[in-house]
């Protein structure tokens, strides 16, 4: 092999083919294993994870139906009391004397009432008129005004809707003012609806304990962090269980929209959440993840070990199979950066069967083939030079004919021919403008003047000169666009729309008019001539849509067609001509372009 010295640069390692094979090797063998370990990982975690939330939904479903029987027990309890006519004279009693003498009688119903749930700290009934009753424990009248209290519900009026409150302590009660109870609170109705008063029935926080001592929950081993219950209700306040350090008061206030919850510890615990709709409060079992997930993860593990020795592997495989395949294509980069520099006698001369030696062979081909262009292009150019000397030589033919129509022109004013030598002033301007200048794009106020001189002309041709009127503002004259576009479509205005009806006592008539619209220049050349008829006009607006450029090339069509061919080229299918006729009203052709500037023509 030849030696590498003076090749081109090195191709960056993250475009070279060793970068690639090793990336796609890697990603053949690595991608499978990847997805299945993931795949398994996901699956037996999906598994686990929907048999917890199974069992522990059946769990939580069970907690929820004690919660249930519980609260229709108090509801029994509120039913009764409502139904109670002392109670009834009670809620409409105002006068002191009667309410001192109602309490014998109401202590026979509450006792009764109270059997219900003989758990219970205290039932309390309130009327409007303030007066208060209790059963079960010794009122502090100091502390009596219930109404004042922010733990008792806004219940709505009329309603013998019934709530639980969250903890609160009982400054009402002269034995234990400090102990903190949840409440049970419903409006209670007088048998003739005429006055209403306030049940409460306080309830110790240790109920809920005795309500759920059986549950799976709550056999953990003292101490244990695995697995447990959490009551709250929907202020996320903790009712169960009693004592707990565990969790942050703020990662309690919204466990019912939660999936994972983290201890002061940092352990984090997945979350399974059922809300009792009746009790409003919520019920949440919660699982230590690291706990859960112990058997996953070895199989995370697993699936490590598997990977890394396979990558390993694979990066020695690509290494070799990279050099194997990128050296003689460095070889042949090498060649080709001396071809570049026009050295041609460097061929690739390994001798190889596969597709790196067919490249080869076609390189060598290719540079054969170059040599061959070389010289053809070489002959090309030398043809070229020729022709352009010819056509410099073929320069002095307008300089002749403009020499000639000057002599003719200073022959007409001595002969006193005016009207002659202003005809051969305003052809020589027209010849002039058409084979004097190359460029391509010319100001519009250019194009005005090449119109304004050939109306001149047909102004003096005809037996009664046309009319004719330009009105466009001086911002538009300075834009720039495709020479002759304005001067063919007066032409065929003049030729076609205005000689046929042209007399002694008719004359012709053009208006040409421009505005802008946003980033377009309309231009328009308006006669009032034959016009066309309907056939005629839709077979003109086919042309032009349609068939411009071909009828321009092929048919020798150098009128509007032409314009729209030639504008088209250059700005593109949004631009160009749209012309509207009937008969003996003449046409109109709208001339659509590119607001251009002098700077965006060099």
């Amino acid at each position: 092999m030849e030696s590498l010295k003076g090749r081109p640069a090195a191709v960056p390692f993250i475009h070279s083919i060793f970068f690639k094979l090793l990336i796609c090797f890697l990603l053949l063998s690595i991608v499978p294993l990847t997805l299945a370990g993931l795949l398994t990982y996901s699956n037996v975690s999906d598994l686990l994870t929907r048999k917890l939330n199974k069992d522990a939904s059946s769990v939580l479903e069970q907690h929820s139906k004690v919660l249930t029987f519980y609260l229709n027990d108090l509801i029994r309890m509120g039913e009764i009391s409502n139904t109670s006519p002392t109670v009834s004279d009670f809620l409409k009693n105002k006068n002191y004397d009667t309410y001192l003498r109602s309490f014998l009688p109401l202590d026979q119903v509450f006792t009764g009432i109270h059997v219900i749930r003989p758990e219970n700290a205290g039932i309390t009934l309130v009327n409007e008129r303030g007066y208060v009753y209790t059963y079960g424990y010794s009122l502090n009248r100091e502390h009596s005004g219930f109404y004042r209290f922010n733990w008792i519900p806004q219940l709505p009026p009329l309603s013998m809707e019934h709530r639980l409150t969250p903890l609160h302590d009982r400054p009402y009660s002269n034995q234990e003012p400090q102990e903190q109870v949840f409440s049970y609170v419903q409006q209670v109705f007088s048998r003739d609806l005429k006055a209403k008063g306030l049940l409460i029935i306080d309830f110790k926080r240790d109920v809920l304990e005795s309500l759920f001592q059986s549950s799976s929950f709550a056999d953990s081993v003292p101490g244990e962090t695995e697995i447990g219950l959490l009551i709250t209700n929907r202020s996320g306040q903790l009712l169960y269980p009693q004592d707990t350090g565990r969790f942050r008061p703020e990662e309690l206030q919204n466990l019912n929209q939660a999936e994972r919850i983290t201890d002061l510890s940092g352990n984090v615990y997945r979350l399974v959440t059922r809300t009792n709709n009746e009790t409003g409060l919520i019920l949440t079992g919660y699982f230590q993840e690291d706990k859960l997930y112990e058997p996953i993860h070895r199989i995370r593990n697993s699936v490590y070990w598997i990977i890394l020795p396979s990558i390993a592997f694979c990066l020695l495989v690509s290494f070799y199979l990279s050099h194997r395949i990128s050296g003689p294509i460095r070889y042949l980069q090498y060649l080709m950066g001396k071809v570049g520099r026009g050295e041609f006698y460097s061929l690739f001369k390994l001798k190889r069967k596969d597709e790196i030696g067919q490249l080869g062979l076609g390189f060598n081909h290719m540079v054969g083939k170059i040599k061959e262009l070389i010289q053809l292009v070489y002959e090309e150019q030398s043809k070229k030079r020729d022709a352009e000397v010819t056509a410099l030589q073929s320069q002095i033919n307008p300089h002749f004919l403009y020499n000639t129509l000057e002599s003719i022109n200073s022959l007409a004013r001595k002969r006193k021919e005016p009207q002659i030598s202003k005809m051969i002033v305003l052809l020589g301007k027209l010849l002039r403008a058409s084979i004097s200048t190359f460029d391509t794009m010319i100001p519009i106020w250019r194009e005005l003047e090449y119109a304004a001189c050939y109306l001149e002309l047909h102004q003096i041709r005809l037996k009664k000169p046309i009319q004719y009127s330009i009105d466009i503002d001086e911002e538009i004259r300075s834009l720039f666009t495709v020479k002759w576009i304005i001067q063919p479509i007066v032409e065929n205005a003049v030729l076609h729309g205005l000689d046929p009806i042209a007399s002694e006592e008719v004359s012709g008539r053009i208006e040409i008019k421009g505005w802008l619209e946003q980033d377009a220049v309309y231009l328009q050349v308006r006669d009032y001539g034959v016009g066309l008829d309907t056939t005629a006009l839709k077979e003109l607006r086919h042309n032009l849509e349609y068939h411009s450029e071909k009828l321009t090339k092929y048919g020798e069509k150098v009128g509007i067609l032409n314009v729209q061919s030639r504008i088209r080229l250059h700005f593109g299918e949004a631009y160009g001509l749209s012309v509207d006729s009937a008969p003996q009203q003449g046409m109109n052709v709208t001339i659509k372009l590119p607001r251009r500037f002098a700077n965006e023509n060099k």
